[in-house]
């Protein structure tokens, strides 16, 4: 949760520099690329990009047969691939309303620490592959346009569902998510098209843990889902856009 809450913070500071003091500083620039893009209605584009899967787990805390309380943690984020699709429609002169359908392949790595009062007794470790189908709408403010850049806020949220779910996996997830997201770019003005370096951090609303397991015919295996009281995703994107 902290490393979470420093994240949040770094991201707000990073969005009120570039929406509101990089602009001031640059008051005497001319526009040169691009002229009229920003007035058309409606645009389209692509994004491609990196990301990091997460988790936030709570631990239930209750032993299992052998009395050992398992605690789950997400190792080292791997990176993972996006790839989507963005319609635009402009709003007005600061404002568009944006769907950017994306595919995201990537992977988290849980592992397990097992505790008899308090002291290590054993661990297990288990990957979770996804691949995301999100399906987002997004609010964009951007700043006023300075030479060939424009700061802009983003936010907004959909539907995420998981296509690569298999059910004899350790650690199975619902397939479908609600979330929300937030995040800064810069539009940069290119003689032929706009590209935008986008950063954005999503965070899931539903616990996605799936307790139904009638495929795990060793009891044993469920352990590992009855350690988690609540799972939810968290998704750190980095993304270039091309409009």
């Amino acid at each position: 949760m902290f490393k979470y809450f420093i994240l949040k913070k770094t991201l707000l500071s990073i969005a009120l520099l570039w929406v509101f003091i990089l602009p001031a500083a640059t008051q005497t620039a001319k526009v040169q690329n691009l002229p009229m893009v920003d007035y058309k209605r409606f645009h389209f584009g692509f994004t491609l990009g990196l990301h990091s899967q997460d988790f936030m787990l709570t631990p239930s805390e209750i032993p299992d047969n052998n009395g050992i309380v398992w605690r789950g943690d997400v190792a080292q984020p791997s990176p993972g691939f996006t790839v989507g699709i963005i319609s635009d429609f402009r709003m007005g002169e600061y404002f568009n309303l944006r769907f950017v359908p994306t595919l995201n392949f990537g992977e988290r790595q849980v592992s397990y620490s097992g505790f008899i009062d308090e002291v290590k007794v054993d661990e297990f470790s288990t990957s979770v592959l996804s691949t995301l189908v999100s399906m987002p709408f997004y609010v964009k403010y951007r700043s006023k346009r300075l030479n060939n850049y424009r700061p802009y806020l983003i936010a907004g949220g959909g539907a995420m569902i998981d296509l690569s779910r298999k059910k004899d996996m350790t650690l199975l997830l619902k397939p479908f998510d609600l979330y929300v997201e937030f995040g800064v770019g810069c539009d940069f003005y290119l003689p032929y098209f706009k590209l935008a370096p986008e950063l954005r951090m999503c965070l899931g609303f539903n616990d996605m843990i799936e307790r139904d397991r009638p495929a795990i015919l060793n009891e044993d295996e469920l352990k590992y889902t009855q350690a988690v009281k609540r799972l939810t995703s968290r998704l750190l994107v980095l993304t270039f856009n091309f409009e």
